[in-house]
């Protein structure tokens, strides 16, 4: 099962908590996971793929042209974000990554941080896990690594939540429906 994440290599972006939580997985899934995206945390990561016997299944290929990543998207089986507020206080608004990967039908894992509820409903259009909950994770994962037909089912129906409600036309649509309203009551 071809698991994707798609991220600058920063702290936000909760990469250490995925690693802990797929190095926790059963040892008899078949798994691969593919990382695209630069970032000052990216040597680190790597180290802690070696240290969690990792390396041979993670595969770090670094900043990608949008053409690479949508076909990276394409070949995955799973979509995986484990987004995080950071001691600084820096988080992810709603990943523009996450639209991206239900554009394509893909099963997406996610953190329950900033805007990612309003897209992703648990159990309809994706999972969803605490942030920084590397066991519910693992569990996440290993739910979806062993169900294709839920990873199906959840594509397509995030594909769908992803081409209505968060498409360019119904944003127009509910901005003129404020817009009149907002003119009408005066």
């Amino acid at each position: 099962v071809r698991l994707l994440c798609v991220g600058r290599a920063v702290d936000k972006k909760g990469l250490d908590d995925l690693l802990h939580a797929l190095a926790a997985l059963p040892r008899d899934l078949h798994w691969r996971l593919v990382h695209i995206g630069g970032g000052p945390l990216l040597p680190a990561l790597a180290d802690l793929a070696q240290r969690l016997g990792l390396a041979e299944r993670v595969q770090w290929q670094g900043a990608q042209a949008h053409a690479a990543v949508l076909d990276a998207y394409r070949t995955a089986d799973i979509f995986v974000l484990a987004s995080r507020v950071s001691p600084d206080g820096d988080r992810d608004g709603l990943p523009n990554v996450l639209l991206e990967a239900q554009s394509q039908r893909l099963a997406c894992v996610a953190t329950m941080v900033s805007g990612i509820p309003e897209l992703i409903e648990e159990g309809v259009t994706g999972l969803l896990v605490e942030p920084r909950a590397q066991q519910a994770l693992t569990r996440a994962l290993a739910h979806l690594i062993g169900d294709p037909a839920l990873r199906r089912a959840l594509g397509d129906a995030g594909f769908v939540r992803t081409t209505t409600d968060f498409s360019l036309q119904a944003g127009a649509d509910r901005l003129a429906k404020r817009f009149a309203a907002t003119l009408a009551a005066r």
